[in-house]
């Protein structure tokens, strides 16, 4: 060999040093794991609860789009790359408070209703629509935010289950 690499009764040494050093120093160990430990469930527990306090101050705006509504394929990009800077619009903030959630409804005369629904810190960009013949509203009230939607009779999918 070159030198490059040690040989084996050399790895073997160190390897024995560096059991020997912790095994002195078990104490110091003994101490800063529990620390580190504790340090990382208060972090995550942190987190969380940003992410539920942001979860719960979001912005919803609707979309009403008129009965000539027909977008183009470049049109379709264009807002797609708007509602993904959505994330970097809100700045950091925990993954799941940063999504963007888009509903679709039949509305009255079988006309389609969008909903988006971000970050509040974000507001600025869900309310450029970027399509043409589309109206912007912002709810009214408190209330039509957080409408939630309930099936009767049907049990939840389980995590990575067929349709």
């Amino acid at each position: 060999m070159n030198g490059i690499l040690p040989r084996p009764s050399e790895v073997g040494h160190w390897l024995w040093v560096l059991v020997e050093s912790a095994v002195a120093n078990l104490w110091w160990i003994a101490v800063v794991a529990p620390v580190a430990v504790a340090v990382w469930v208060a972090a995550a527990v942190w987190w969380r609860r940003w992410a539920v306090r942001e979860l719960a101050d979001r912005e919803r705006v609707e979309l009403v789009p008129a009965a000539t509504f027909d977008p183009e394929l470049a049109e379709v990009g264009r807002v797609a790359g708007r509602l993904a800077s959505v994330r970097t619009a809100s700045g950091m903030l925990p993954r799941r408070a940063a999504a963007v959630r888009v509903r679709v409804a039949a509305g009255d005369e079988g006309r389609l209703h969008y909903w988006w629904e971000g970050p509040q810190r974000s507001a600025g960009v869900l309310r450029l629509s970027g399509y043409r013949r589309v109206d912007v509203v912002a709810p009214r009230t408190r209330s039509e935010r957080r409408r939630r939607i309930r099936f009767a009779d049907a049990a939840p999918l389980k995590r990575g289950g067929s349709w």
